[in-house]
Order: C-alpha cells, then sequence, then structure tokens
C-alpha cells in the first residue's frame, strides 16, 4: 500500500498484479474504512465486470495477452476478468457503493491509441508476441515479472507513450476525486503505480 495526502484526502494506493487469483485477498483485507473506492479502469470495464454473471466472455485475450498468462501461470491461478478488480467491484456493490473508474472510457482510450501507436508499431504485436514466449523475465515475484513483462512490452515507443498517457490521466482522476472525498482506495495494476504516484506528487508541488 502506498498512502498519500492528496489536498484533505487520505489516498491510499493498493498495487494488484491483473489476472492473479491470489491477489483478490489484497483486496478484501484492505477494504473498508474508505470514503470511496476506484480502479485503473474504465466505466465500460467496471459495468461489464459487475454484470459479469449475465455477459459470457466479457473480453477475449490477445496473442500478447496469452504469453502474460503464460508466464504469470507460474505464480498460481490465473483468472479473467482479473480477480483483484472483481473483488473491489462485488465488495463495493454489496455495500450499495460504485466503483469510479480512474482509466479512459472506450471512445477516450480508442482516439488516444490511434493517435499514439502507429500501424507500423501495431503489426509488430505478434512478433513481440512470439518473442515473448522464448524471454526470460525476472521471475522472483509476480509484481517483478508484472514490471518486467511491462518493460518489454514498452520498448514499442507507440506502447510506452499509451502507457504514460494512461498514467497521467489516472493520476489526474485521483487529484480530482480527492477535491471532494475525505479518502480513497484506488486499487491499481502494479506496472503502472510508479509512475502515476510521481505525476500525483508532481501536481501537488
Amino acid at each position: 500500500m502506498i498512502p498519500l495526502e492528496v489536498g484533505r484526502c487520505r489516498v491510499d494506493i493498493l498495487p494488484v498484479v491483473k489476472g492473479l487469483v491470489s491477489e483478490a485477498d489484497k483486496v478484501k483485507a484492505a477494504y473498508g474504512g474508505y470514503e470511496a473506492y476506484s480502479a485503473s479502469l474504465g466505466i465500460e470495464e467496471i459495468i461489464a465486470i459487475k454484470r459479469r454473471d449475465e455477459i459470457e466472455d466479457i473480453q477475449e485475450l490477445s496473442e500478447i495477452d496469452m504469453v502474460y498468462v503464460h508466464h504469470l501461470s507460474a505464480f498460481g491461478d490465473i483468472e479473467s476478468p482479473a480477480p483483484a478488480f472483481c473483488e473491489l467491484i462485488d465488495l463495493c456493490a454489496k455495500d450499495s457503493m460504485d466503483v469510479i473508474p480512474l482509466d479512459m472510457n472506450n471512445g477516450e482510450f480508442t482516439e488516444m491509441y490511434i493517435h499514439t501507436v502507429s500501424a507500423l508499431e501495431f503489426v509488430k504485436e505478434h512478433r513481440l508476441a512470439k518473442k515473448g514466449m522464448k524471454r526470460v523475465f525476472d521471475m522472483s515475484s509476480p509484481e517483478a515479472f508484472a514490471v518486467s513483462w511491462d518493460g518489454y512490452l514498452n520498448s514499442v515507443k507507440g506502447y510506452e507513450r499509451v502507457s504514460q498517457k494512461r498514467e497521467e490521466h489516472m493520476a489526474s482522476q485521483i487529484i480530482d476525486i480527492a477535491r471532494y472525498r475525505g479518502s480513497l482506495l484506488a486499487v491499481v495494476e502494479v506496472e503502472r503505480v510508479n509512475n502515476m504516484v510521481e505525476h500525483i506528487r508532481n501536481e501537488k508541488r
């Protein structure tokens, strides 16, 4: 957990590893006593997870995602949608609370993506996935792997810029939420946390 004071709001950022079933326990342990809860998801993703029992195949895994799952499975069971986010959304639903989206909505993300990732970079995805199967990553912990994997993907400059724009957007969302809430728990994928926190701290100066 990373504690921050943003104005008069107590913000705790909980880094999680996407997909790992055991990460739901982190969220369960952290939950409770906050005025608001947020996640590094867009509004459409939150709605889909909330209604996942009614919807089949919420998200089809890409080739890149399948390679990520292949490596991450060394640390335990994997599920989609990410159990950490499912746990947060379910806990909030029981308390009649909404999870606040930190990420862009689908339209905003799509527009940003097509202006950030070139066609040449996009067609490299198959090769990136193929090389990723054979690449040696930091497997000292699930968190270390997730960060190592993210660094590998961000060797493609367009993907790196997408990550940076998401981090900036989520940081600005947390700052905005902090203006009208007294406490906030933000559940964020571990690979986005450090840069996002740096953006928040820079904005506070």
